[in-house]
């Protein structure tokens, strides 16, 4: 979804909803994609394009215990600035020093890329199923194996068992 900066500043109203229903490339490969949906709410004024809402995605990962495929539901805000300026290029570019994206007076701003950004930052770091996955699961003939004890915590496990509380005095 793109916005022609000019058709919007040649709009009387200045303030409206739009409603987001796209595919978005999260990998602008192809291969890993998810259909964004939300509202988003535009204020257009002379100097800057303002674009805040809420986006809901069903992105496709893969399980990092068990490898499994399925769908991670992500919500996240979206709340941007594009400068309007009559230098720059005709696509909204990002400006990692200034963190804002710019455009030229004639440019479109991509709505899809800036919700592609958003939904990438929302995406957990690492992907689980849930708390049933398969990679938790303990076949019935085998006993669960509790991991090994690190030598260097024994004596704060051996407090831990027997429940006793340090009331923060030191010891005499």
């Amino acid at each position: 979804m793109h916005l022609v900066v000019d058709d919007m500043l040649l709009r009387e109203r200045r303030v409206w909803t739009a409603w987001f229903d796209e595919v978005v490339d999260l990998e602008a490969a192809g291969e890993w994609a998810a259909l964004a949906q939300g509202e988003l709410d535009l204020v257009v004024d002379t100097a800057r394009i303002t674009v805040r809402g809420e986006l809901y995605a069903q992105v496709p990962r893969a399980c990092d215990r068990c490898l499994g495929h399925f769908l991670q539901p992500v919500e996240t805000r979206l709340s941007e600035v594009c400068l309007i300026g009559d230098e720059g290029s005709a696509e909204a570019a990002w400006d990692e020093d200034d963190e804002i994206w710019l455009v030229s007076q004639g440019g479109r701003v991509s709505l899809t890329e800036m919700a592609r950004q958003a939904l990438l930052l929302a995406l957990p770091s690492r992907a689980v199923c849930g708390d049933d996955c398969r990679a938790l699961i303990v076949p019935a003939d085998q006993e669960p194996v509790k991991p090994a004890r690190d030598p260097r915590w024994a004596k704060l496990a051996e407090l831990f068992e027997r429940g006793e509380d340090d009331n923060g005095s030191p010891e005499a």
